[in-house]
């Protein structure tokens, strides 16, 4: 089991403070007037390690002003409006060149009842100003596919997997369950949404062994210590959240069964819990309109099981020769 890498604090030398919140020198203040970078609001919080701050270039604009400028627009929200809801802006910058750069953003859930975190994983390209794309659109994919961030089988990969336009709809879903194919947990929450709200992508399971297992294998990120995304080949990725036990995971390529973490209550990115879980989501990339974000479950075959959306929670899930299965009843993993 390898422990969490920790996540260092943001070192605001001189030139990082450039890069991340696109601050002017004072010297080149005097008299214009100053508009008060994204960056700096009370909800937002920025990730930098030095290394990867000092890849980056700092006569550039600020690339996290950037990010959260797309970020809100995907949203169709304001920063005022979400700290109106509790909620934070999160920009983690994890890999850097001169002209490219990788992380993750998050909009954080206040830690209530009813109430999800949403995030993405982004790529950006600088060509005078920063270009942003967001996981699932046809910008993220092309960014990252001409850069030169990760290695090139990774790259490669992660680009084709999440290219809505290089993507078509199948009925056939390809993922397992998030635990052990040839063994079981109880599903304690049917189909639901986040925020309460449609589609119904997710399903959450307790018991067994407690072990959260890559579904299928694909290239696995952290969001945050508790919260990972496993990109797989075919067109989807699985959400694994409020994990415990955790192992960082910041683009490795992992098998079906990879462990991730165990059940719990981690709230890295905000939500909340009634007891230890594993909350577990699909997202597609096959609809440009949509791509990149949790598509319902409903008709879907996940780990030999299909299962059918009823009120928030409830629905259940169905195997033809072997019976039903509604909240509070146990799943066996058939894989895929």
């Amino acid at each position: 089991m390898t422990l969490p890498t920790p996540r260092l604090p943001l070192v605001l030398t001189a030139s990082v403070a450039l890069v991340v919140t696109g601050m002017t020198p004072a010297s080149a203040q005097a008299g214009s007037a100053q508009t008060e970078p994204l960056s700096t609001a009370d909800n937002v919080e920025i990730l930098l390690e030095s290394e990867v701050a000092d890849d980056l270039p700092t006569t550039a604009p600020s690339l996290a002003d950037s990010v959260i400028e797309d970020v809100l627009a995907e949203r169709s929200t304001e920063l005022s409006t979400l700290a109106a809801q509790d909620r934070d802006v999160r920009v983690d910058i994890r890999e850097a060149t001169d002209e490219a750069a990788f992380g993750v953003a998050i909009v954080t859930a206040p830690e209530i009842e009813g109430e999800d975190p949403y995030a993405w994983l982004f790529a950006a390209e600088l060509d005078g100003t920063w270009e942003i794309g967001l996981e699932g659109t046809d910008e993220f994919s092309r960014i990252l596919a001409e850069s030169e961030l990760m290695d090139t089988e990774q790259r490669e990969t992660v680009a084709a997997s999440t290219d809505p336009d290089q993507l078509s709809p199948m009925a056939y879903t390809g993922v397992g369950l998030p635990f052990s194919i040839g063994t079981s947990m109880i599903m304690t929450g049917g189909p639901h949404g986040f925020s309460g709200g449609p589609p119904y992508s997710s399903v959450d399971f307790a018991g067994g062994n407690g072990q959260a297992r890559a579904a299928r294998g694909g290239y696995a990120y952290s969001l945050c210590t508790g919260w990972t995304r496993v990109i797989h080949d075919n067109g989807y990725s699985t959400d694994y959240y409020h994990l415990e036990d955790y192992q960082w995971l910041p683009g490795n390529n992992v098998g079906t069964g990879h462990y991730l973490g165990t059940q719990g209550n981690s709230l890295c990115a905000g939500g909340s819990t009634t007891g230890a879980h594993i909350h577990f989501a699909l997202r597609g990339y096959t609809d440009p309109n949509a791509a990149g974000w949790y598509v319902a479950l409903n008709g879907r075959t996940l780990g030999g099981w299909t299962f059918v959306e009823g009120a928030n929670y409830g629905g259940y899930a169905y195997r033809n020769g072997v019976g039903n299965v509604y909240p509070g009843g146990s799943m066996y993993n058939y894989g895929f």
